[in-house]
């Protein structure tokens, strides 16, 4: 009987998970919704086919990974799935390092649940599903924020006293590590990674990473994913007066506030249109000012925080893209970079243009005359998979 591990990635806006057997990644299945609808995409080598599912909420994907995997034979009857690697975003000094799921760990997440509902309930959620389908696998908690564990003490603080701070970990934990620590692996086994990098990961979340010396310096979000850059549907960095005049205005209580903030704001809220790039580009086409203004915003709060970033780095030696739209969107990449000549970087257009969804990292600046820029596909199930194992190991 072969033992694997599976990678289960509940994001924002879709389910990812990736059946490895060691190192070696024999499947992955793709859930997200398009058009209101869950579709899923399985991919084997460089081969990716559409899924047929009957499913109408994210949170019941789980449930059906194990029959998928065996009913387009991904897996065989004679493999069995003893360890799982289950991402965890949740704002807490405990979880800045992985964590094999036994009963100490799960109780704490749910304490941790009020704290921010929104991710800590989708993570219990699919923990409890993965239990229920694997009642013997070892399941480890694979920390979103452990990569920025070892930020400088000034990186951390918010402007409130440090007693209270210290009291009820009101700290600037910073996520998407698992992202920024996958592509500053590809870059050390490529012999590439210099000394001061901005990341760039830009998806249904984004956020912006300063890296020196192959760790973390700082990262714009905070005590949760709420905070930093405008986002497809969360609002990113608020002025907290005016959540509460939007609260009391809108007569809205906690949780649709919190709902309010993290799911119907971002691009989405601003154009009324859509919180997909590619949609508000098309519909920005076609003349749309709120498309327009949406991606203009967008793409500001891009630029100003990576020029943060350089500042907090004493410069910059890379820029890399990387996340759904960091990796796709030609047009995105170059709206960013033009207003990012002053850190001599400089895209070599026909070269950013041709690419689409990279495969491995790809040079997009000018050779001569810019800094390098790449775009650098993220493996978070790669990261996540050599994390489970030295877990275990350890």
């Amino acid at each position: 009987m072969d033992s694997l591990i599976l990678i289960a990635n509940p994001g924002s806006a879709s389910r990812k998970y990736a059946l490895y057997r060691g190192e070696t990644l024999l499947a992955s299945l793709h859930f997200e919704y398009v058009e209101g609808q869950i579709i899923c995409t399985s991919r084997v080598g460089d081969q990716h086919q559409p899924v047929d599912v009957d499913l109408h909420d994210l949170g019941d994907v789980a449930g059906q990974v194990l029959p998928i995997l065996k009913h387009h034979n991904l897996m065989s009857d004679q493999d069995h799935i003893t360890q799982i690697g289950l991402r965890i975003v949740a704002p807490s000094s405990y979880f800045l390092q992985d964590r094999i799921l036994d009963d100490e760990p799960v109780a704490k997440l749910r304490e941790l649940h009020p704290r921010a509902p929104l991710h800590i309930g989708a993570s219990l959620r699919e923990y409890e599903t993965l239990r229920d389908v694997f009642p013997t696998a070892t399941i480890v908690g694979v920390s979103d924020s452990a990569f920025h564990a070892h930020k400088p003490d000034y990186a951390w603080n918010y402007g409130v006293r440090l007693q209270d701070a210290d009291r009820f970990e009101i700290k600037r934990f910073g996520y998407h590590g698992i992202s920024v620590a996958s592509v500053v692996h590809t870059l050390k086994q490529s012999e590439k990674l210099p000394p001061k990098i901005i990341v760039a990961h830009l998806g249904s979340g984004a956020s912006i990473t300063a890296v020196n010396g192959g760790k973390s310096l700082d990262n714009t979000m905070g005590y949760s994913p709420l905070e930093g850059l405008i986002m497809a549907t969360r609002v990113g960095s608020i002025d907290p007066t005016a959540t509460n005049m939007l609260q009391t205005q809108l007569h809205l209580n906690d949780e649709q506030m919190e709902d309010y903030l993290n799911n119907h704001s971002g691009l989405l809220g601003l154009s009324e249109i859509s919180s997909a790039i590619n949609e508000l580009l098309e519909h920005e086409a076609r003349g749309s000012h709120p498309a327009e203004l949406a991606l203009q915003t967008y793409t500001f709060a891009v630029q100003k925080a990576i020029g943060g970033m350089a500042a907090a780095l004493g410069g910059v030696d890379m820029l890399l893209f990387t996340g759904t739209v960091g990796e796709r969107s030609a047009e995105m990449r170059k709206r960013i970079v033009d207003r990012l000549h002053f850190l001599d970087l400089l895209l070599d257009e026909p070269e950013n243009e041709s690419v689409k969804n990279p495969l491995k990292p790809t040079r997009v600046s000018k050779l001569t005359k810019s800094k390098p820029i790449y775009v650098i596909p993220t493996d978070e199930a790669g990261e996540m998979n050599r994390r489970v194992m030295r877990a275990l190991r350890s």
